[in-house]
């Protein structure tokens, strides 16, 4: 059984790996971490309430009833019969939700009720942003409870509710979906303009840290949607995992499901480091529909539109894999002469492999000079099969 020093060290280096184990070897270890959340002192309780959410979906993978009965704990520990024993229950019940929303989902309603607690108001709050960001669809009959709190006097509390708030309406096309049964997510024009105003600051724990906002910058945060689905090029079943902001499609990776969220959180940590992932297909809906007609041989073009972000560079280098014809290929040396600098093949390369939007912008279609296929993020197979469903015709 892991000591209480070894999961202080867990929490210290994050190291989540450790309690996929423990999930597996240890699952008592979660007692630990229901102990350790009961002091709010600073990162490492953060850690270790998002430590309970991880540790309980891997444990939910082998025992399915794990996480709603421990959910069901935390809300008895709060009633009065228990004597209110569960401290910061508030911010472990929106952790769990948050990681388990598929079994846990329907406490919505119950973590939303928390908000009339003061002393559980801030913790639901962050919850319930979270859970906006892993099942929006669960957060969206809640805007009447999460409403009040746009104005509160805090700015912690304004802060997140201008968050979910974001996360809510953002992108705009979503709400044509629920235009006739369920909430706008809209204020008034002096509410509005007061939150675009508001530079009053906060700090919210987010994928491992805490980062620093403004309300302004919660109201009009950048967020970007994304979705993974199972595809067929050819007779190969892939894993496809789509990103977009409200500019355009900014991420397509060919990776499985789980790693490709990884990738595209480190990626977009870079690239949009006060951004936010949420998970929504309907952004994304036209991307996945291109796709399938062009895997299945209806469409030759993409006509989604694009965000892409990347050094100067690669953005040159990636422009002219935009202009290679369908069913064409090019070598890395006559992108190199394209760009300007005849000898950067490897530079190239480089280029092609952080490409992070595959497909669409075509690096499969840059070969080596000699014919062969030389790398491909998504893995040689696939690269193969796409050149062959396009007809491979070399130049």
């Amino acid at each position: 059984m892991p000591t209480k020093r070894d999961v202080e060290q867990v929490l210290e280096k994050r190291d989540w790996n450790q309690l996929s184990i423990w999930a597996k070897e240890h699952r008592n270890v979660y007692r630990q971490l229901m102990t350790r959340i009961y002091v709010k002192d600073g990162l490492i309780f953060w850690r270790a309430v998002d430590a309970l959410g991880f540790l309980v979906r891997e444990i939910e993978k082998e025992k399915p009833t794990f996480a709603v009965e421990l959910v069901r704990r935390y809300f008895w520990m709060l009633n009065e019969e228990s004597g209110g024993t569960a401290w910061n229950a508030s911010e472990a019940i929106g952790s769990l939700l948050a990681h388990c929303p598929g079994t846990c989902g329907h406490f919505n309603w119950m973590l939303s009720g928390l908000l009339e607690d003061e002393s559980l108001r801030d913790g639901a709050l962050w919850g319930l942003a979270q859970l906006a960001q892993t099942a929006p669809q669960l957060v969206y009959p809640l805007e009447e409870r999460i409403s009040p709190f746009l104005e509160a006097k805090e700015p912690f509390a304004r802060g997140l509710a201008a968050l979910i708030y974001a996360l809510m309406r953002k992108p705009a096309d979503d709400f044509e979906l629920y235009r006739e049964q369920g909430p706008k997510w809209s204020v008034s024009k002096e509410l509005d303009q007061r939150l675009k105003n508001d530079q009053h600051h906060l700090e919210i724990y987010q994928d491992g840290n805490f980062v620093s906002y403004t309300v302004q910058e919660l109201w009009q945060v950048q967020t970007l949607a994304f979705w993974s689905e199972q595809m067929n090029i050819k007779d190969m079943e892939v894993e496809i995992t789509v990103a977009s902001t409200e500019e355009g499609l900014c991420w397509l990776g060919l990776g499985s499901m789980v790693e490709e969220e990884q990738s595209l959180r480190t990626w977009a940590a870079r690239w949009f480091p006060k951004g936010f992932l949420i998970r929504k297909r309907e952004p994304n809906t036209e991307a996945f529909r291109q796709l399938q007609e062009y895997l299945t041989g209806k469409i030759k073009d993409f006509s989604i539109p694009l965000h892409q972000v990347g050094t100067p560079f690669q953005l040159q280098v990636w422009k002219e894999l935009l202009r290679i014809p369908y069913g064409e290929t090019r070598s890395y040396g006559d992108i190199a002469a394209r760009v300007g600098n005849p000898k950067g093949q490897r530079a190239v390369g480089m280029a092609n492999n952080q490409n992070p939007i595959g497909i669409v912008v075509p690096c499969h279609r840059v070969i080596g000079k000699n014919g062969s296929l030389t790398g491909y993020a998504g893995g040689l197979d696939i690269k193969e099969r796409l050149l062959e469903l396009e007809g491979f015709i070399r130049t």
